[in-house]
């Protein structure tokens, strides 16, 4: 059962990691959700779209850790090169961590996804995933994306539908605050949806998309819901007592092999002009 006195990480502050007192707790909450049933689907059918054996450079947008980015590297043509930028110098200190010593041309460095240090088409390939949900100005990220993309080069993405969460619950009416706290904290909450028109809007050609549906377990509803479950109690919303049920009966589900929850993923991916 999760305490609701318990501090948990908010999820929503990607952002700002290095604002934050615990760092550490979003990259454990990235590990987590890498092995969620239905992302590392959604992450290979984004990898092979962008044709990384056709590649000599790579960029990751919001490469967090560094993982996906490897994995690129992994596929790129002999001597090809791999550069990943994030806004969090904790997120780059680890990734540089990770990646040390594994015998690629991998590079991280800290950098704004709204202006991108590098020349017009620099890059083979450009991805990134479940950072647009987190930017003030995605379409502005999107365009700079294809501006240091090549011509004939591929951009795509990976993001999240915040407002398409689902869980099994009788609680409905507590789920619903739920969804639409998770929707006001999140800076774009319906990005999942809206890249495929982010990417025509820059200028991509042959923009196509495909839905994923991320099923979850109760650890990783935990992860997503704890910090709003403990602020509604916070304010008086809802009581300890009915939050406590909440989590009771998810994980009364989960013990019966019932529990039933997910989110929609979007993988979209085009072609620079």
């Amino acid at each position: 059962m999760t305490d609701t006195k318990v501090q948990f990480p908010d999820v929503s502050r990607f952002s700002a990691v290095d604002e934050i007192e615990r760092p550490q707790q979003l990259i454990e909450v990235l590990d987590i959700a890498k092995r969620l049933p239905g992302f590392p689907r959604a992450k290979a059918q984004l990898l092979d779209r962008l044709e990384p054996e056709h590649a000599s450079s790579a960029i990751d947008v919001g490469c967090g850790y560094g993982a996906d980015l490897t994995e690129v590297a992994k596929r790129l043509r002999p001597g090809g090169r791999a550069v990943g930028i994030d806004l969090s110098e904790a997120m780059i200190t680890e990734a540089r961590r990770r990646t040390a010593g594994i015998g690629l041309d991998i590079s991280f460095q800290v950098a704004d996804a709204h202006a991108l240090p590098f020349e017009d088409n620099t890059f083979d390939i450009c991805r990134t995933e479940t950072v647009l949900q987190h930017l003030a100005d995605p379409a502005n990220a999107v365009s700079e994306m294809a501006r240091v993309t090549r011509p004939g080069g591929r951009v795509g993405a990976l993001e999240l539908d915040q407002e398409t969460m689902f869980i099994d619950h009788p609680d409905v009416e507590l789920l619903d605050a739920l969804r639409d706290a998770i929707s006001r904290a999140m800076t774009q909450s319906a990005i999942g949806r809206q890249v495929p028109r982010l990417f025509v809007e820059a200028g991509l050609t042959d923009v196509q998309t495909a839905p994923h549906v991320i099923t979850g377990d109760p650890r990783a509803f935990q992860l997503q819901l704890a910090h709003h479950v403990s602020a509604l109690c916070a304010r008086g919303a809802i009581t300890h007592e009915r939050a406590t049920q909440w989590w009771s009966t998810i994980d009364a589900a989960a013990a019966a092999g019932h529990f039933t929850g997910g989110i929609t993923a979007f993988v979209a991916w085009g072609t620079v002009k």
